[in-house]
């Protein structure tokens, strides 16, 4: 869960009756390999979702203002700590993501979007932290604490979405995860 507080977009939503955003989902996966004994390198694909409904749920409206990211990151991380249960690490990582938020209420019914067809690359995005992961060998639950930079902004707009020209979805963090760690490449 990613603590957010996009501003512009909430004064918007609340001033049509929707509940403000404050914090975004997000599903994923990263994969990294080490490069040396004191880094591995990777990558990170996440899925970001939030949604924001009514304040007061009149049955026969279904206003709501969504967002949905794909976001990806090349990744790089330091061990601290790692033996075949438990890694302590720190990390940093750079990479792009695509956006689209919708709305609809009863005076809009647009959506915002910034994206590059199939890559992840039409914003910005960054993150580091550090983390700490429990498993066996390669498989880790991962536990993971950090700040990422997600701005976006120069939207392509359809329809009505009201005055929001830009979207600040930089934050701190927590994720809980799956990590998996040096998959060899070849088999012996």
């Amino acid at each position: 869960m990613t603590t957010v507080k996009p501003d512009n977009a909430n004064e918007t939503i609340e001033a049509q009756g929707l509940k403000k955003m404050e914090g975004i989902s997000q599903l994923g996966v990263e994969i990294t390999y080490p490069l040396m004994n004191y880094l591995d390198v990777g990558a990170r694909y996440a899925k970001k979702m939030a949604s924001s409904g009514e304040d007061l749920v009149v049955e026969a409206d279904d206003y709501q203002a969504r967002l949905d990211q794909d976001a990806f990151l090349l990744i790089a991380r330091v061990p601290l700590k790692k033996s075949d249960f438990m890694r302590v690490d720190v990390f940093g990582g750079v990479g792009g993501t695509n956006t689209s938020f919708k709305i609809e209420t009863a005076s809009l019914n647009g959506e915002l979007k910034k994206s590059v067809g199939d890559e992840w690359y039409a914003s910005p995005y960054a993150a580091a932290g550090a983390s700490l992961a429990f498993g066996y060998k390669r498989i880790y639950l991962v536990l993971e604490v950090g700040y990422e930079y997600n701005k976006i902004d120069g939207f392509k707009r359809s329809g009505n979405p009201g005055a929001i020209d830009t979207l600040d979805l930089s934050g701190g963090y927590f994720t809980l995860g799956l990590m998996f760690d040096g998959i060899p490449g070849t088999v012996n």
